[in-house]
């Protein structure tokens, strides 16, 4: 490829923006032919998930800073005798249900992390099964 289009914000930005081929050809003014290979371009594709994943990030980290607030209005709405009973409910199922998706995506993220301890760390935990008991270990 003749031009850094993986560096290009205008083609990255029309990618993000136009799900047609057509809609970033007019948004570029770049050829179809242009437009495929810039699509199937592997530094593109990394490029344009890198921006993806960057945007999916600031949203979360949006969403995140505003969660001890709605939380206390959702607390607000339960504790408030007189918002209507089927309201102060759906509150708390929202509440216990985002808590609920809260403390498996956390398990899931420790999990994972895990899973992706260096090496050296498993060896040692498996040095002290070979080994035998450790002082911490009940007999």
């Amino acid at each position: 490829m003749g031009r850094n289009y993986h560096e290009d914000e205008r083609v990255i930005s029309a990618f993000l923006n136009h799900y047609k081929i057509t809609d970033i050809m007019k948004s570029t003014g770049l050829s179809r032919n242009t437009v495929y290979r810039i699509r199937n371009d592997p530094r593109f594709q990394k490029a344009l998930q890198d921006r993806k994943d960057a945007i999916i990030k600031t949203a979360v980290s949006r969403m995140q800073s505003c969660l001890l607030k709605d939380i206390d209005v959702l607390q607000e709405i339960i504790l408030n005798p007189d918002i209507s009973p089927q309201i102060r409910i759906n509150a708390i199922q929202i509440k216990l249900n985002q808590l609920n998706s809260w403390v498996t995506t956390s398990d899931i993220v420790s999990r994972i992390e895990r899973l992706e301890e260096p090496e050296g760390d498993e060896l040692a935990e498996n040095r002290t099964f070979e080994g035998g008991l450790d002082e911490n270990t009940e007999s």
